[in-house]
């Protein structure tokens, strides 16, 4: 005789079939973690088949975020976390969805400030801070300014360093880029900043366009906007050979790294990503 489908497994394949038809990735990878999430367990106590047969409860909020899952709400924001840098942070509508080419920001940021003492990495636009507290975990000796336009946004930086225990070294500031930075004081200034052409926007994937905030996408006609202005007021903020790093999309370095230059920074270059994208572009301030 065959043996009946486990309860777990039936809602697991039916809710994979609804995430397919709607377009999603990894449909069932990604029921899994909902199915974890509904019934708070580990995903693997799902695949393992421990997981006790969902009640009614369970069965109900599974069902309801699949449903906004189906609709294309960006899994992270129905988890509430997404991994970066080996480490879980609290995600939310009102931050970006880290991604892992980011890190490559985070890499150079505790390269550069090492094991200065009380040496000052800049992170601007930090969303949910996920470049900041990933350096100051990295770098124990660094302080770092995390810096951005939205309040709702901060408080999510700031949960996430007391969460992982660097609270005393990241500050929070809401404001304009730089503008809340002292002349001359930082060791390296880091920004994911908005890159996408604001024509671009339409065809981007529907959780990025209709879910992610537009604040921290929108770079403007060529979507280089921001980094004009960072290219200008980094020099300011940075102390003398200090660096200037920021994330671009595909085909932008070579036009981030002209702006650099032509504002006097040395040392240009860009960074690959995994994919082979030139993803970073990073400058050293000149003596004045």
């Amino acid at each position: 005789m065959t043996r009946p489908e486990r309860p777990e497994w039936t809602l697991l394949r039916e809710a994979a079939e609804r995430l397919r038809a709607a377009g999603t990735d990894s449909p069932l990878m990604e029921a899994g973690l909902l199915l974890a999430y509904a019934a708070g367990v580990r995903r693997l106590d799902v695949l393992a088949g421990t997981l006790e047969p969902p009640d009614a409860d369970v069965r109900a909020r599974f069902r309801a975020v699949v449903a906004r899952r189906a609709e294309r709400v960006p899994l992270a924001y129905l988890l509430g976390r997404q991994e970066f840098y080996g480490r879980a942070l609290e995600v939310t509508p009102a931050t970006l969805v880290p991604r892992p080419e980011t890190e490559l920001l985070v890499e150079f940021g505790m390269s550069t400030v090492g094991d200065g003492a009380g040496a000052l990495a800049i992170d601007v636009g930090t969303g949910g801070g996920c470049i900041a507290v990933s350096v100051a975990a990295g770098a124990p000796g660094a302080r770092v300014l995390a810096v951005d336009l939205s309040l709702e946004a901060l408080r999510v930086a700031t949960r996430n360093a007391e969460r992982l225990g660097v609270g005393s070294r990241v500050a929070c500031v809401r404001g304009d880029l730089l503008a809340p930075v002292a002349s001359g004081s930082a060791a390296v200034v880091l920004s994911n900043p908005p890159y996408v052409a604001t024509d671009d926007l339409a065809g981007l994937q529907p959780e990025v366009r209709d879910h992610e905030p537009r604040l921290a996408l929108d770079g403007g006609p060529d979507g280089l906007s921001i980094h004009r202005r960072l290219a200008r007021d980094a020099r300011r903020a940075l102390r003398p050979d200090g660096w200037l790093a920021v994330e671009v999309g595909a085909g932008q370095a070579a036009a981030v790294a002209a702006l650099l230059r032509g504002e006097g920074y040395t040392h240009v270059a860009a960074q690959r990503d995994l994919a082979g994208i030139e993803r970073m572009v990073r400058g050293r301030r000149g003596r004045a």
